[in-house]
């Protein structure tokens, strides 16, 4: 069976792949970091496909603007 390098269209890896930063990369921290806040619950939704977990890439964005959001409204 041949493993896919790069996700879906729409999808993102937790890392990077010939096609892209991952899910780790857009959020500025470690694979291994993401797999952490995964288990704990927190960062952008996430799910498996083909036993590797991917997000979609509007759910990673909205993640990151909330995050920013949040910082706006500290910060005010």
């Amino acid at each position: 069976m041949r493993t896919r390098t790069s996700p879906p269209p729409g999808l993102i890896y937790i890392a990077d792949t010939p096609s892209g930063p991952g899910i780790a990369s857009r959020l500025g921290i470690l694979p291994a970091t993401f797999r952490k806040w995964r288990v704990a619950g927190r960062g952008p939704a996430c799910f498996k496909i083909g036993g590797r977990v991917v997000a979609r890439e509007d759910a990673v964005a909205e993640y990151i603007t909330a995050q920013e959001q949040q910082c706006l409204v500290r910060s005010a």
